[in-house]
């Protein structure tokens, strides 16, 4: 390639560089809206409630095999709220009323209290 036309190459590109971002934003030009597009067999990723939901689904599947009833989910607020922890209403194997704080990742009851 000859000397001549390695500069305009360079040239060429360099302008497209520094021109790309400015047409980029010009709103004159327009724009195609960004579809949703997910290659063949490519999972959604669950939002954050969607995730929150089939934790405490999991949860209250954990308590009903030891034996808990009517468990539902309390949703805690301010510092009761811990990474790994959930706080459940639910009816004991004594067929008393009580408040469970449970342990999501072990699987296990960490306190029982009297509801109120």
């Amino acid at each position: 390639m000859t000397d001549i036309r390695k500069i305009l190459l360079v040239g060429a590109a360099g302008i497209a560089l520094m021109a790309g971002p400015a047409l980029a934003n010009d709103p004159a030009i327009e724009q195609a809206p960004a579809q949703d597009i997910q290659p063949e067999g490519a999972m959604e990723l669950d939002s954050s409630a969607d995730m929150e939901a089939d934790a405490d689904l999991d949860s209250v599947a954990q308590l009903e095999e030891l034996g808990y009833t009517d468990v539902e989910p309390i949703e805690a607020q301010g510092d009761t709220a811990a990474e790994g922890e959930a706080t459940f209403s639910a009816t004991n194997p004594d067929g008393e009323r009580v408040t469970v704080l449970f342990d999501t990742e072990a699987g296990a009851v960490i306190s029982e209290d009297a509801a109120y």
